[in-house]
């Protein structure tokens, strides 16, 4: 039997899996409260709008009259509609055409890949979330990291003179907390029109931009050109464990809207029923509204932590785009020694930069997404830290 030689280029085991074992044997040999700010997932529970919702959404499935199968593989027309409407609301007007629903980002960030081939140059700007980059190798493609640091924001300049076929970027970026600007973006847009490159554009976090911040790359002139936008419900409406999310292929991208299409037509059954009214609550007042707070609530978690990282003395990226704080290691340790020496004497789960790629190693990332009573406790032992 033959199998995707690919495999034996990624790690042993997936990041946030590997951290996971960590803390499991953490918990059989310590007594001791463990504070999980490791894997970036939220804490809190969905909204009573939402729940309304997908409860009301129930209940019509038990009527006859009101009854659904397969949903559309595009997704049902009242979520894309609303869709289309924010992002005219942005100035960025789309079609409801244009808009797929997916059942989240980290499957859509390899699924895309499907348009291109195997064999794509493909550019990952880092550190960043891992998902897509190990899609690409495990899909044949040869993948270049164009690091960033500390001097450059975390946001490199394109790399003129050379050529590539996809373009991956995160913005706000996870896990630095970075946030692309108009200006750099159009770098960005500009230099793919011009070597004729598409860009893979993860907005997850774009709900965590400032205001000051495009929140979508199709703020950007040129970009429904060369961009595919790739976003989700579960950092704004507490998704995680729902999944729900929607990708946008613009028209003016060529024939990839077509084909996109047709590859949900064989690989694709949609997203339930009852997860899309859920998302649909996104846009009525209620649903803003609890937005907003749940976002000032974990951005404040993540002050908090900061304050403690100050007391340190230890470098933090003073981004406030973010549910996460990127902060130096010490000298001496790396970020992976780092976050072991926390999760041992301090019984705090953080994760080392390293696992974010090339440009990560001598950093680790905390996530604001837990209690207040957590990060509060977080905070103390930070404080009192020394090593």
């Amino acid at each position: 039997m033959k199998y995707n030689e690919n495999f034996s280029k990624l790690n042993g085991n997936y990041l946030f899996n590997e951290l996971a074992i960590k803390v499991a044997k953490k918990r059989e040999t310590s007594e001791a409260k463990i504070i999980d700010l490791g894997v970036g997932d939220v804490k809190l529970p969905l909204f009573k709008c939402v729940t309304r919702a997908m409860k009301k959404a129930c209940e019509e499935l038990e009527d006859t009259r009101a009854f659904k199968g397969y949903p559309p593989a595009q997704g049902y027309s009242f979520l894309r509609e609303k869709i289309a409407s924010e992002y005219s609301n942005l100035d960025a007007p789309l079609s409801a055409d244009e808009i797929f629903i997916t059942d989240g980002a980290k499957g859509q960030l390899g699924d895309v890949l499907e348009l291109f081939g195997s064999g794509a140059k493909v550019l990952y700007l880092t550190p960043c979330y891992p998902a897509g980059a190990e899609a690409n190798i495990l899909f044949g493609n040869h993948v270049t990291y164009l690091s960033a640091s500390e001097e450059d924001g975390f946001f490199p300049l394109p790399p003129y003179g050379k050529t590539f076929d996809v373009i991956y970027i995160c913005s706000p970026n996870n896990p630095t907390g970075s946030a692309l600007g108009y200006e750099q973006l159009s770098l960005w847009v500009n230099y793919a029109l011009s070597v004729n490159a598409v860009i893979v554009f993860d907005g997850a976090y774009s709900c965590y931009a400032s205001p000051n911040f495009p929140k979508t790359i199709y703020q950007i002139s040129g970009a429904k050109r060369c961009a595919i936008e790739i976003n989700s419900f579960s950092k704004s409406l507490g998704f995680t464990g729902v999944r729900c999310g929607f990708t946008v292929i613009p028209t003016q991208l060529g024939e990839y809207n077509k084909l996109w299409k047709r590859r949900l037509g064989c690989r694709f059954n949609g997203v339930s029923y009852i997860s899309q009214r859920g998302a649909e609550s996104i846009f009525c007042r209620e649903g803003k509204e609890e937005v907003k707070k749940r976002i000032n609530f974990y951005k404040t978690n993540a002050e908090i932590l900061k304050i403690a990282l100050k007391n340190l003395n230890l470098w933090y990226n003073n981004s406030i785009s973010s549910p996460y704080v990127f902060a130096r290691a010490p000298k001496g340790f790396s970020g992976s020694e780092f976050c072991n020496l926390l999760l041992d004497k301090l019984s705090i789960v953080a994760t080392g930069g390293e696992g974010f790629l090339s440009g990560g190693e001598d950093y680790f990332r905390l996530s604001a997404f837990a209690s207040r009573q957590e990060i509060l406790l977080a905070s103390d032992r930070l404080k009192n830290f020394r090593f």
